[in-house]
């Protein structure tokens, strides 16, 4: 009977290694054919590097300038155009060293930051061993949404890393370290904001400690270089973003719209992401982990089409930390979602993640090592 399962085991594993495999091709022919000759004037990167250069040229106030982040953008070459840089500072200052290359060899290097960053996030958290690991690699960036964030130089991989690591570190109990690393989420905050949330409620202090510190000198750093001026206009231009259907479209914001009706959905998610975390105290990290990337999707109002990337890494926690089968048929379901994005729209994928967080929050919760004894490492699952 063992080696039966066993044997299914490992032919779905080599099922999902091929799907991921032809889902990675199809997503690289249609990036030679529709992207790739315009890689670095669509690339998203040419608007951080933008505005990492309005704020050298120009002093750091003017980083949320419109008319200077335009002109930066455009100054790079024929055939650039301009949308408002919307990220926190620290994106920049991630950006500004790239600006003593030129941009045609930063942007290559930016790129190669973020595929290894998507290779990191699934090193430390991909469960399995052997061909199950590269199945999960494959699916992964045969996933649509990984793979378009890639090609087009969001920092979704950046997030997916650093809260990766923050896993890695802190089921091994090096939470003050494992907080630093979380603060890297400031990048993009919305794909992980209610993480460092969930973790406190879940009993790991001295992490929430570590990574509130982090962000508060980040923040201080910021005020401090940006002035009342520049707060300001950074203040403009969220809120002439929140007025963007691009920016709400695949968020409760999207079909719902804003107002008190959405105010009132992110309460709800809210509340049963923390009375999740409080259940999963003592239990698997990976579930709080979890919790708080499905709740932050649900419950900001900027998602992004490759921001649904961070899923997969919120599936390969739940997976290694002893998934129930409802969750794993809502992980399934959520993939095929995720790579009919395009044709799906939001409503559906918001009822899978409705569905995953409401199957966090109230099934039995295994602790640590009831059903997989062996410690947990990169390279093993646990």
């Amino acid at each position: 009977m063992i080696a039966y399962f066993r044997g299914r085991t490992r032919l779905w594993a080599a099922g999902g290694l091929w799907g991921g495999i032809l889902l990675a091709a199809f997503d690289v022919y249609a990036a030679v054919v529709t992207y790739i000759p315009q890689y670095a004037v669509r690339n998203d990167f040419r608007l951080m590097y933008g505005a990492a250069l309005a704020g050298l040229r120009d002093g750091y106030p003017h980083l949320y300038d419109l008319a200077a982040q335009k002109a930066a953008v455009e100054g790079l070459g024929p055939g650039f155009y301009w949308s408002p840089f919307l990220n926190p500072a620290p994106l920049a200052w991630l950006a500004t060293p790239l600006t003593l290359l030129p941009f045609g060899i930063a942007i290559w290097l930016w790129t190669a930051v973020l595929v290894g960053a998507a290779g990191l996030a699934w090193w430390l958290a991909a469960p399995g061993s052997g061909v199950a690991r590269y199945a999960h690699l494959a699916l992964f960036l045969g996933l649509f949404p990984t793979a378009f964030g890639l090609m087009v130089g969001q920092p979704a991989a950046l997030v997916a890393a650093a809260v990766a690591l923050t896993w890695w570190l802190a089921s091994r109990r090096h939470d003050v370290a494992a907080g630093l690393v979380l603060s890297v989420i400031v990048i993009k905050p919305q794909l992980a904001l209610l993480v460092p949330v969930c973790l406190l409620v879940a009993g790991r202090t001295r992490l929430f400690v570590a990574w509130a510190v982090a962000v508060g000198v980040m923040a201080a750093i910021t005020l401090v270089m940006l002035g009342g001026e520049g707060v300001q206009r950074y203040r403009d231009v969220l809120a002439l973003a929140a007025q963007w259907d691009i920016t709400r479209r695949y968020a409760v914001a999207g079909p719902l719209g804003l107002g008190p009706q959405t105010y009132a959905v992110q309460a709800v998610v809210l509340a049963v992401a923390v009375a999740a975390a409080w259940r999963q105290r003592g239990a698997d990290l990976g579930y709080p982990i979890a919790t708080g990337l499905v709740a932050s999707l649900l419950f900001t109002p900027y998602v992004g089409f490759q921001d649904f990337a961070m899923l997969v890494l919120a599936g390969w926690l739940v997976v290694r930390a002893g998934a129930t089968a409802p969750q794993v048929a809502i992980l399934v379901l959520g993939y095929a979602m995720l790579e009919l994005a395009l044709l799906v729209l939001a409503v559906p994928i918001l009822l899978a993640e409705a569905a995953l967080l409401a199957a966090l929050a109230w099934p039995a919760v295994r602790q640590p090592g009831e059903l997989n004894p062996q410690p947990v490492t990169a390279r093993s699952t646990p």
